[in-house]
């Protein structure tokens, strides 16, 4: 076994230890941060040794040159290691929910998504925007794919994960979750996952603009047309907030890096670094919200997660495979993929609690965590990789050019 092996082992085991001793000591439920600090600083020391394990192997796998500035080493190692950050802070939300949830993280953390999302607009060029603008097309088609996919496969998978095993009313409140869920619009996680697939930012950000906009007519309809009822969305409020915490921080950092590409081009190195921290930081935020939500219906989890999961890879693989037939290249088949399978899991647990059984806001709790950790997990590190060899076969091509 190569020492790179070995480093990558360790890391692991170090960080699934630091993860499992506070689940264990917490009886799997969380605990407050200053419950157990023994338990806290043990889990603490197991991430920061296997952060600096992996950050070892990482090293010996790129081999980096004489002089290679160690900040810039320590900045591609984050990016690279987005998966397992983001997987850190989710369990770290859900662990210490009872602190983190009342923390400005839990209530707060639509500011702290803001950075992400400036990190996104001055990544984005003028060009950029009006090649969406001139191929209005791929915007429209992909706005289309989603809320043709996500609605009918909710309803589908809702019927048949819940109605065959569970309790008319019990299953009919789940499914009417589903759907809440499936009718949601995107979020502003997708624009990050893209940012970190090395998607086409101005697509996913077009596209989420789209379906905030249309969610508040569409919704209402489609819910009840496939489970018989009807709910009503503030559609100026959500108007608002997409200004507010989408559209402005995007657009004004984008006008910045226009006027600007120097300063952008020197400080590009730490933009991926700080998307992934800022996004580990409203993962953690928002597991820890919903935490209590899952503690309180663990009877009913089972047949949630197998919906939430069928759910989400089925709306990823087709976001993604699905363009391929439409004329999608590559970076807008990547856009999709999160713009089709990434929802607002905000939005339906609020209508669930306003409208229906307080049972609906389970189906948007679980997804809204499975669908980061699909994406993550699977979709954001194959798309890494395949980013990774496409750079290695154009740094091979070179010399041959000149």
């Amino acid at each position: 076994m190569t020492t790179r092996s070995t480093l990558k082992i360790g890391s692991q085991l170090a960080l699934i230890l630091g993860a499992l001793i506070p689940l264990i000591s917490s009886g799997w439920v969380g605990m407050p941060l200053s419950e157990q600090p023994a338990v806290l600083l043990a889990t603490l020391a197991l991430w920061t040794a296997g952060l600096l394990l992996g950050y070892r192997a990482f090293v010996q796998e790129k081999d980096f040159p004489a002089g290679h500035p160690a900040w810039r080493r320590i900045c591609q190692f984050v990016t690279a290691a987005s998966a397992t950050l983001l997987l850190l802070g989710m369990t770290f939300g859900f662990v210490y929910h009872p602190t983190i949830g009342t923390s400005f993280l839990g209530t707060d953390f639509t500011t702290v998504l803001m950075i992400t999302l400036v990190v996104m607009g001055v990544q984005i060029a003028p060009d950029d925007w009006k090649a969406v603008v001139k191929d209005a097309r791929v915007v429209s088609l992909a706005v289309l794919i989603r809320w043709l996919i996500m609605p009918l496969t909710g309803y589908c998978v809702a019927f048949l994960a819940f109605r065959p095993f569970l309790e008319p009313e019990l299953a009919g409140s789940l499914a009417i979750g589903m759907m809440l869920l499936s009718t949601s619009p995107t979020g502003a996680a997708s624009n990050s996952l893209t940012l970190l697939s090395k998607g086409d930012l101005a697509l996913s950000v077009s596209a989420t603009t789209l379906n905030v906009l249309i969610a508040p007519f569409l919704q209402p309809l489609l819910i009840r047309f496939f489970v018989g009822g009807t709910a009503s969305v503030d559609a100026v409020g959500m108007f608002l907030d997409l200004v507010r915490f989408v559209l402005a921080p995007v657009v004004a950092a984008s006008i910045v890096g226009a006027l600007f590409p120097g300063l952008i081009a020197r400080i590009k190195p730490v933009l991926g670094p700080l998307a992934v921290l800022s996004l580990t930081c409203v993962l953690m935020g928002t597991i820890s919200k919903g935490a209590p939500a899952i503690l309180d219906n663990l009877n009913v989890l089972p047949y949630v997660l197998i919906a939430c999961v069928v759910q989400g890879l089925a709306g990823l693989m087709l976001g993604y495979h699905v363009p391929k037939y439409l004329g999608f290249n590559r970076e807008q088949r990547i856009a999709s993929c999160f713009e089709v399978g990434v929802e607002n899991a905000a939005i339906a647990p609020a209508l669930a609690a306003t409208y229906f059984n307080p049972l609906a806001i389970v189906p948007a709790i679980v997804y809204g965590k499975t669908q980061n950790i699909l994406a993550v997990t699977i979709f954001v590190r194959k798309f890494q990789k395949e980013n990774e060899a496409l750079e290695r076969r154009e740094e091979a091509a070179e010399p041959a050019v000149r």
